[in-house]
């Protein structure tokens, strides 16, 4: 599996128009994609940021996903915009050698 990162900018002012697009446009619109797995949505208390974790069956999956997400043209009088879209790896944070955390 592989997951995708997802984070959106958003217009704190707008913030109920936000979540009723991600819940009704942007949540379905991910599930439908070939290789979807799951997903979950975060959104910060003070509404300037989304973050979106998908989970694909496969990196090429997580790929044209993330190119798709990527390809949307920035628009300052849309309530959203991708601000970053990054494949990550699980840290799995068991103790293992060589990996210390403060």
């Amino acid at each position: 599996m592989t997951t995708l990162l997802v984070s959106l900018d958003l217009d704190p002012d707008r913030a109920d128009e936000v979540v009723q697009l991600l819940r009704g446009e942007m949540a379905p619109w991910m599930k439908q994609q070939p290789g979807f797995v799951s997903s979950q949505w975060f959104l910060a208390e003070d509404r300037r940021h989304c973050t979106i974790t998908v989970e694909f069956d496969t990196e090429q999956h997580a790929a044209a996903v993330g190119r798709a997400t990527l390809a949307l043209p920035s628009n300052p009088a849309r309530s959203w915009n991708v601000g970053r879209v990054d494949t990550v790896a699980d840290l799995d944070f068991a103790p293992r050698p060589g990996l210390r955390l403060e």
